[in-house]
């Protein structure tokens, strides 16, 4: 595995598009926190990924399914988003919790806490809260730029309503006042391609070990699973089986812990689904089900697309979930020579949870019941019968969810975190 804090960092970034529409946002924070923080001898590549992060406590599926149920995902507005922001601290404690799991950035959880505090709350000594404080000034400026109209007198209110306010620090005032003078930084604010390049150029390629890879994996799959009290621990499930089966096949440490974190993410996209459709007691109408089936491509586009999906084999094993060897499966309808046995690892892994679960539409089958029906799926040719024979080897030996090490919930503090 060689996935870099960079490609996960750009991950987020598309998650946050795809879910919380609030991407150009975070990239003008991280921006203009850069900016600011570089002027005042702050590392610059760490306030690119602070100002960046600060509001990842949006992507909480409370926050995203109340989004949801007012507007539709289709129709919930850069604005809608914005309002939410403003109106509650509650992300910015969720989002300093999920950070303080993210090796890279956890010592500095606390300036994600703290980045809607006005300067009387802040240690002006305390590197940190210079951090927060740059950030709360970065997320006015951003938010203000994206809900009024873009000239050059909505440039010079805001620059007039900073210096004249009192809630934020001197020191990240001077230095605001010293950028906001060149008609660069505010055409660089208002460029999003100039923006996600500032942003993806000063990330830093490092490698993740397999801890911390499977550590951002949890936090993926614990906000996928509780979006909806239906999916809780499904992903979670999964993923154990999908372990035990490639364990099994004897496929190698490296690989099984590919398939792993493969089958973690597998669902991403359904942080996009209507919570109306997760969660709706009867039959889906056609249209609702092409809705819903849309969440593997969400998942596509959120992982990186066919760029990183052929840089990074395993991801295309999660997206394959619903395809089938018949060719009767989707988005794709690929057929037996394209899926390989991880990619048909985590689609029966998947069969089996579902089909054992409780829905809103029925009541989980039992274990008999549901090999029953893989069964007839595998005579059919629909699924694999090697990996059928595994899982019903694991059964033999006593397969039992209850052993599942529960993933740590990344909306509480991490252990010897702040």
């Amino acid at each position: 595995m060689k996935f870099t804090t960079k490609e996960m960092y750009l991950l987020l970034l598309r998650l946050l598009s795809k879910v919380a529409k609030i991407e150009s946002h975070s990239l003008q924070v991280a921006y203009i926190a850069k900016s600011i923080g570089n002027l005042m001898g702050l590392e610059p590549s760490k306030m690119n990924t602070l100002g960046f992060l600060h509001d990842i406590g949006l992507l909480n599926p409370t926050v995203v399914n109340r989004i949801q149920e007012a507007y539709g995902v289709e129709h919930a507005t850069l604005d809608d988003w914005i309002s939410l922001d403003t109106a509650s601290d509650n992300h910015s404690v969720f989002g300093a919790r999920i950070v303080s799991h993210i090796r890279d950035v956890a010592d500095f959880s606390d300036v994600i806490e703290k980045h809607h505090y006005q300067r009387q709350l802040l240690d002006h000594s305390e590197e940190h809260d210079v951090m927060a404080g740059i950030i709360h000034l970065a997320d006015f400026v951003s938010a203000s730029l994206l809900t009024r109209s873009s000239s050059n007198e909505t440039v010079k209110s805001i620059s007039k309503e900073i210096q004249c306010s009192e809630e934020y620090l001197e020191s990240a005032k001077q230095a605001f006042e010293s950028l906001s003078g060149g008609l660069g930084f505010w055409y660089s604010c208002s460029d999003n391609d100039a923006l996600f390049s500032e942003f993806s150029g000063d990330l830093e390629e490092k490698q993740i070990d397999n801890s911390d890879f499977q550590s951002f994996g949890n936090i993926l799959m614990y906000i996928v699973d509780v979006k909806s009290r239906f999916t809780t621990n499904h992903t979670e499930r999964i993923a154990y089986l999908s372990k035990l089966l490639a364990e099994k096949a004897h496929l190698g440490e490296e690989r099984m812990m590919e398939v792993f974190f493969s089958a973690k993410i597998h669902d991403l996209g359904k942080m996009a689904t209507p919570i109306s459709i997760l969660e709706k007691p009867g039959k889906l109408t056609n249209e609702e089900q092409y809705i819903m089936q849309r969440h593997v491509f969400d998942s596509y586009l959120i992982v990186g697309g066919r760029e990183a999906l052929e840089r990074y084999r395993l991801l295309w094993w999660g997206v394959d979930h619903h395809e089938r060897l018949d060719g009767s499966g989707y988005p794709w309808g690929k057929k037996a020579a394209e899926l390989g046995i991880e990619s048909r690892i985590i689609m029966l892994a998947d069969v089996f949870v579902a089909l054992t679960e409780d829905r809103p539409y029925r009541k989980g089958m039992s274990i008999t019941e549901a090999l029953n029906v893989i069964e007839r799926q595998v005579t059919h040719g629909i699924l694999d019968d090697y990996v059928f024979a595994m899982l019903k080897d694991l059964i033999d030996g006593g397969l039992d969810f209850s052993k599942v090490e529960k993933t740590e919930d990344p909306f509480l503090p991490a252990k010897d975190s702040y």
